[in-house]
């Protein structure tokens, strides 16, 4: 059995193929999605790899979670470390959730639980790259759904944005929070780990200095690589107004803040469904002929009609 082989094992029976939903019971409520993974024709391999997932907790509460890794580029065998940080996560939400029945409770435990699995997973792929001699990194964001409240655990530069449809009430900044225009109409959850974002937070560098610079791309945190990490969290509540983004570095180096934000604005005001907008995002990526693997699953928690 390769090594390969033995991550699949290590996660037991139960994985999800890209891009499927699982449900414990009834039907899956209020949960639109869309989503795009694609590589380059230079690459052999697709190193991102991305997924959600609905539960109901009990008969009137369910819960989503949607998740995107981005295995490292210039490590080998980033592919299989992704699917295994994602097929993990899975794992670790499903038998969670089985354990409750109260949604509150549920995310309490959310919020506790996951970091350990963080560290259980860079551990393990720590141990493997030891025993196969390769480095095996990934990055891995998490964006859980409970009720009206997110929750969020990161680690590395793949991003989480949100994107709020209509913005009636101004929104005080937070510090979990990067505000991408004066409406807050687009907000980065997220923050990266990377030496380019280190050094705009320091002050050492303005945002276009540090793009440019050689080193922009240099990861400060990502698993399966350095023994210690310490994963970015964040929480806040959101409405059937609020659309969530999770993307590679692939789209995001390429789509301009600016240009992400008047094109969603541009989608939506035709009602246009959650999947022709990704399209119409990857249609926007092709014409930068792009050289890494690009990646973006959109969501929305609400009432929206499709179609």
């Amino acid at each position: 059995m390769n090594w390969q082989m033995k991550m699949k094992y290590k996660l037991g029976k139960q994985f999800t193929h890209t891009g499927c939903h699982m449900i414990n019971m009834g039907t899956e409520r209020n949960l639109h999605a869309g989503k795009v993974s694609i590589s380059p024709s230079s690459k052999k391999l697709n190193e991102d790899y991305l997924t959600y997932a609905s539960n109901w907790v009990n008969q009137d509460e369910d819960a989503h979670i949607c998740i995107i890794a981005d295995g490292m580029g210039g490590h080998t065998s980033g592919n299989a470390a992704s699917y295994y940080a994602v097929n993990f996560i899975l794992k670790w939400w499903k038998s969670t959730i089985w354990n409750h029945n109260s949604a509150d409770k549920f995310f309490e435990e959310c919020q506790e639980s996951i970091i350990d699995a963080f560290y259980e997973i860079n551990d393990n792929l720590l141990e493997l790259g030891r025993l196969e001699g390769k480095k095996i990194g990934t990055t891995l964001s998490v964006l859980i759904f409970v009720k009206n409240t997110y929750y969020i655990c990161h680690v590395g530069d793949t991003r989480i944005y949100r994107f709020r449809e209509q913005v009636l009430v101004p929104e005080k900044p937070t510090e979990d929070t990067i505000d991408l225009d004066e409406e807050k109409s687009l907000v980065q959850l997220t923050e990266d780990h990377s030496w380019a974002a280190m050094q705009v937070k320091s002050g050492q560098m303005d945002i276009d200095e540090a793009k440019s610079h050689e080193k922009a791309h240099y990861l400060t945190q990502c698993m399966g690589v350095k023994g210690d990490i310490k994963p970015f969290t964040a929480s806040g509540s959101f409405t059937g107004a609020d659309y969530f983004l999770l993307t590679s570095d692939g789209f995001h180096n390429l789509i301009t803040d600016s240009t992400l934000r008047e094109q969603w604005c541009k989608e939506l005001e035709v009602h246009t469904e959650i999947q022709d907008i990704c399209d119409s995002f990857y249609n926007t990526v092709k014409t930068f002929g792009f050289h890494d693997d690009v990646s973006m699953l959109m969501v929305n928690i609400g009432s929206r009609t499709e179609g």
